[in-house]
């Protein structure tokens, strides 16, 4: 008697879990959502791994770990959202977090400008024309040498 109970017990536990909560299961929940960023263009991330820019649509189940917790079976993890010159904005998931759109509004520094290509390759050049000057000064190049390689790299601006 007891063991018919014990095994009627496990089966129907067995079919609650295979069932799903509610007879839903996590992909049936949410299929795909929508991340959106104010202002746009930051990196989507799910549990570290970069996602893209938004705004940018994404299957959940595919990005973040899902399992039991507790009696119920259910996506958790992080999502995080980072741009130059704004804080970084992250959110703990679960099925509530994910059954709909996330838009992180971020908190950026209205006075930043990001470094321009140009201030790149002069930084290049300049690190090209420091370098010659002391092959120049410890002797490993001569004075003709160093006009040459000079005028070329001013040549190439």
């Amino acid at each position: 008697m007891k063991t018919r109970l014990i095994a009627a017990a496990s089966a129907g536990l067995l079919a609650i879990l295979l069932g799903g909560c509610g007879g839903m299961s996590v992909s049936e929940k949410t299929d795909r959502i929508k991340l959106a960023s104010d202002p746009a263009g930051a990196t989507a991330y799910a549990d570290g791994n970069e996602l893209g820019a938004t705004p940018l649509e994404i299957s959940p189940g595919a990005h973040f770990r899902s399992g039991f917790i507790g009696m119920s079976y259910r996506y958790y993890g992080k999502l995080s959202f980072k741009r130059p010159g704004c804080e970084p904005y992250a959110v703990e998931v679960n099925d509530a977090v994910l059954a709909r759109d996330v838009h992180a509004k971020l908190k950026c520094d209205p006075g930043y400008h990001p470094p321009s290509l140009a201030a790149a390759a002069d930084d290049k050049y300049t690190e090209r024309l420091e370098r010659i000057e002391t092959l120049r000064k410890k002797g490993l190049i001569s004075d003709k040498e160093y006009k040459a390689l000079r005028k070329h790299i001013l040549d190439e601006l």
